[in-house]
């Protein structure tokens, strides 16, 4: 696991045994639905839904790691999953429009336009542009490998992607111009102990360059969106599936939707309205309905009845 997963849980774990302390609980026999539950709609209360369930989830996954490695453990159904998800609002994600990103690479210079260029081109996660090292980065084949762990399991998963000629040029010169002849592709640049070394996390960097320029802020993950609505809207949901590197075409589908590209019904109205029953339906609307302006109008007589 990652060490930000590992706090996450270490976090979890220290609330939930904190609240066993307080409610007596001393086994986890003494566990039972209604006291999880409990605790969950206490952190719902406190933290919000979307927290529970995050909380929900890793409590799930340690007692089935109890079921799977500890001697003695209750070997029953984890109570904890007889408490339902708390219902969440649908999540917003800010796609920033292309005319912003434009703004923001003429903005950015040096390592930072190569590493938004490589975002763009690869439509990768901000942790797998972070690991990145040359030895993934294949001038001779113009493929560039990222590895991630989102399988659940730990297993981390590879992918080779083709490099675009322009993410090609832009690698190569960083390449030969990088200030430190490190391993990883990206380096952080300060003069200091961390000299060289990869980025763990640039939490005020894209918000700089926005502000710069005078758009509406937004992170590394909307560029990953973008990325991905754009090759949608010209190749199809498979292709990108293939660079997002989604195991299931259903979590591509949230990212396409998320950047309103179903949002546009055209094709649909124009499907239903070239249709046998549209056609006849637009005859019944001049016979039946005729709107003003057509040159007759009908009186129609109204009777109001009162009950």
């Amino acid at each position: 696991m990652g060490k930000k997963t590992i706090r996450e849980k270490e976090r979890i774990m220290r609330d939930f045994f904190s609240w066993c302390g307080t409610m007596h609980i001393q086994s986890l026999d003494d566990i039972t639905a209604a006291k999880a539950y409990a605790f969950l709609s206490k952190i719902s209360d406190e933290r919000g839904p979307n927290v529970a369930n995050v909380y929900r989830k890793n409590l799930m996954a340690a007692w089935k790691w109890g079921l799977d490695f500890f001697e003695n453990f209750p070997q029953i159904i984890s109570p904890i999953s007889n408490v339902k998800k708390f219902p969440t609002p649908a999540p917003y994600r800010y796609v920033p429009p292309e005319e912003d990103i434009i703004k923001v690479l003429c903005q950015a210079e040096g390592q930072d336009l190569v590493m938004l260029m490589t975002l763009y081109y690869t439509g990768a996660r901000k942790g797998e542009i972070f690991r990145l090292r040359w030895e993934d980065v294949d001038f001779n084949h113009k493929k560039i490998r990222l590895m991630d762990k989102k399988t659940g399991t730990g297993k981390v998963r590879i992918r080779w992607l083709q490099m675009h000629p322009e993410l090609i040029k832009a690698l190569a010169w960083w390449y030969k111009n990088r200030p430190c002849k490190v391993d990883n592709v990206f380096m952080q640049h300060l003069r200091n102990k961390n000299f060289g070394k990869p980025y763990v996390a640039r939490s005020r960097f894209l918000r700089t360059l926005c502000t710069k320029v005078g758009v509406k802020p937004f992170g590394f993950h909307a560029i990953r969106h973008k990325s991905a609505a754009i090759t949608f809207s010209e190749s199809g949901l498979n292709f990108a599936q293939v660079l997002l590197g989604h195991t299931r075409a259903t979590t591509t589908d949230q990212y396409v939707k998320s950047a309103g590209l179903y949002s546009d019904q055209n094709p649909i109205l124009a499907a239903l309205g070239s249709s046998e029953i549209g056609q006849m339906v637009g005859d019944l609307l001049e016979k039946k309905l005729p709107q003003s302006g057509d040159g007759q109008k009908k009186k129609c007589n109204l009777k109001y009845v009162t009950y």
